[in-house]
């Protein structure tokens, strides 16, 4: 059995020996204090406009990604989800990183496209984690379940890009874990060596024994040594027996081997009509110590000669660490002996005496570094096993499309305050390219338009608007998996207490900027929609609404042009405004009908470009759309007609028609279609309109 103690001290030699080399290499040269796994600086080149990894790459989640980049010009490093990066550089010349084999093997891919210089990355809005300018950049991100990509560019956007990339993880407790692993090993290295090349320990019963055989006479030879007249064929040789010991798988009686285990004590021998003082004194101790030359006994040395003779045996070694199941069950078990009896009695097939044995010392020491042993191999594997498992980041989930929500409240506010400070500058300046940068249709139409009327009526630029702002910003941000995207803000305005802003500010692309595309200017009094759990419509929740948006322009154009007595005003609320513009229409008619130079009057609203709709948190839907008006006059045949003051003139002066007048309007429009469920009227939110245009024929 030493084989197997052996064997298995070898086993845990080499298990430590590379548990140890394993941890050691992962504390101090794979991990470090900082917990982070480097994969050094790595030269990484394009000449297009970015560096870019396949989000595929990035595909766990849990741990801290480090990027760090240096380069001979002022870089750029972020991290956005692929829906971002991928619009960004759709079309451009780029390099993406599609493979990394450790230790530091990084296969990347040429995509062409153009080389234009793109929007500085560091002004757009959509990056999880960012850094730019001169010397050495880095970051470090959270990684998240999702696809995401690491971006490394020149930092004003142009092509070639030169960078020094060194990408890390950092691995929470991987350090301490590295040495858990160290010392594991070490602890395993330990124990096998300690029992592949443990010596057997010998006690002083097994000194002894090794330096003589010991002879234990048999029970007929003790009793003739001590001058009893017993027959020594009635005695039975009863003891604490060794499971290990040679002598207690012979059949004989008469030979008995001991160790260092308590003395044998023989059982009781009950022959017929014996007295109580026979009986005790035919009980036998057998003297386990070895004797160097046995004193002859006069009186029973005839009987001692017809004994057989006593055998050598040899000292026990230490019990087995391993044993089979049957060794085990064997070794505990009760012991069966052979009982003598008078030869002349003796039946053909000798009875049996079963006596309870004493476990083997040497056996319950086997059984307890067994069990030991197991134990300390079971703990230690568990514990490594649940510290590793916990390195290992989980695989992302997320299998369907990428989708965030348009903007966070941070940035939406942000963009807000930069339109307040450009949206003065420009008012101030009447400069339509500057509002080109913050605005787009149908508001930048109405904008130019009156920065065309401003021009014409104040050219001196004396009554210039007065500076305002959007203040305290209530953003509702939708999610969305592709661009364009949008969001919708409430704001107060500054130096009207009474009136509120409702905006929709959209972004074309990833490379594009914010831009305020619908904006009305509701009461104080009106009830606005919460912002809150806005989410961009799908086709169940158009269909659950009272009418489509699609189909409200139609019918809102037909509402205006049929005034407050049309069959279609029965399907709207109109609002403060609507109202009021409604009635100046209605009295303009009847004084310009009045004219002598004009026949006729006519005024007709019309859809203009594509509703935008949002489902709010209670199911109603949040439409924004825009109608143009044509308020036309026809003139009496013979006559002429121009414009000679007045708004129109920016678009129109001294221009004699002899056919028609007209002004154009651009109006937008908020409203609140119902759902189904709930029904009722459709709420004008706000019309809001702007002379655009005017000419005749």
């Amino acid at each position: 059995m030493r084989f197997a103690r052996t064997a298995l001290g070898l086993l845990l030699t080499l298990i430590g020996l590379v548990a140890g080399i394993a941890g050691a290499a992962a504390a101090f040269w794979l991990v470090g204090p900082d917990n982070t796994i480097s994969t050094g600086g790595r030269a990484l080149t394009s000449d297009g406009l970015a560096v870019v990894t396949a989000p595929d790459l990035l595909d766990r989640h849990g741990p801290t990604l480090r990027v760090s980049v240096t380069g001979s010009k002022p870089l750029f490093v972020g991290i956005a989800q692929d829906l971002d990066v991928a619009d960004y550089l759709s079309g451009a010349a780029h390099t993406r990183v599609i493979r990394y084999d450790v230790p530091s093997t990084i296969s990347t891919q040429t995509m062409n496209g153009f080389t234009n210089k793109l929007t500085p990355p560091a002004d757009l809005d959509w990056w999880v984690a960012k850094s730019g300018g001169a010397g050495n950049q880095s970051i470090a991100w959270p990684m998240q379940d999702g696809r995401y990509s690491v971006v490394v560019m020149n930092a004003d956007g142009t092509p070639a890009v030169d960078a020094k990339v060194s990408f890390g993880i950092e691995l929470h407790r991987s350090f301490g874990i590295s040495l858990l692993v160290l010392g594991a090993g070490v602890v395993a290295l330990t124990l096998g060596i300690a029992l592949a090349f443990r010596r057997p320990t010998v006690r002083s019963g097994e000194a002894a024994d090794q330096a003589g055989a010991v002879q234990v006479p048999s029970s007929a030879g003790a009793a003739a040594a001590l001058g009893t007249s017993t027959p020594a064929s009635t005695l039975v040789a009863a003891r604490d027996a060794n499971p290990f010991a040679p002598a207690n798988q012979a059949p004989a009686p008469a030979t008995a081997v001991i160790d260092d285990v308590p003395a044998y004590r023989a059982p009781e021998v009950r022959p017929a009509a014996r007295s109580t003082d026979d009986e005790a004194t035919e009980k036998l101790a057998v003297i386990a110590q070895p004797r160097p030359k046995p004193e002859p006994k006069p009186a029973s040395a005839a009987r001692l000669q017809t004994e057989p003779p006593v055998r050598p045996v040899q000292a026990m070694r230490s019990a087995p660490m391993l044993m089979s199941p049957a060794a085990v069950a064997r070794a505990k078990s009760r012991a069966t002996l052979p009982t003598s009896v008078p030869a002349a009695a003796a039946p053909e097939t000798p009875p049996t005496e079963t006596l309870p044995l004493v476990e083997s010392p040497e056996f319950v020491k086997s059984d307890e570094a067994v069990k030991r042993t197991a134990a300390l191999l079971a703990s230690g594997a568990l514990l490594l096993t649940a510290t590793s498992c916990g390195l290992m980041p989980p695989k992302n989930s997320l299998t369907a499309p990428d989708a965030r929500p348009a903007v966070s409240v941070a940035d939406a506010t942000a963009v807000v305050a930069k339109y307040n400070e450009l949206n003065n500058k420009a008012n101030a300046a009447r400069d339509d390219k500057l509002a080109g940068t913050i605005e787009a249709e149908p508001t930048l139409a109405q904008t130019r338009a009156g920065y065309q009327i401003g021009r014409k009526i104040d050219a001196a630029g004396k009554t210039t608007d007065k500076p305002f702002t959007f203040t305290n910003p209530v953003v509702g941000a939708p999610e969305f998996t592709a661009y364009p995207m949008r969001f919708v803000v409430t704001t107060g305005v500054s130096g009207a207490a009474d009136t509120r802003q409702l905006g929709v500010w959209e972004r074309e692309n990833a490379g594009a900027p914010w831009l305020l595309t619908h904006s009305v200017y509701p009461g104080a009094s009106i009830d606005l929609p919460a912002m809150e759990g806005v989410r961009t419509p799908s086709r169940a929740d158009l269909n659950s609404l009272a009418t489509q948006p699609t189909a409200v322009a139609p019918t809102l154009a037909a509402y205006l042009t049929g005034g407050p007595k049309a069959a279609e005003a029965k399907l709207f609320t109109a609002s403060p405004g609507m109202a009021k513009l409604l009635e100046q229409r209605s009295q303009s008619k009847v004084a310009d009908a009045a004219e002598s130079y004009i026949a006729a009057v006519e005024d007709t609203y019309k859809p203009s470009g594509t509703p935008v709709t949002f489902m709010t948190a209670d199911g109603e839907g949040l439409v924004f759309l825009s109608l143009t008006e044509q308020y036309m006059q026809r003139v009496e045949p013979g006559s002429n007609a121009y414009w000679t003051s007045g708004e129109a003139t920016a678009f129109s002066s001294m221009v004699k028609y002899t056919q028609t007048l007209h002004q154009d309007y651009l109006h937008q429009v908020a409203l609140v279609i119902p759902a189904k469920s709930t029904g009722g009227p459709i709420r004008i939110l706000s019309m809001d309109g702007q002379l655009v245009g005017a000419g005749g024929s």
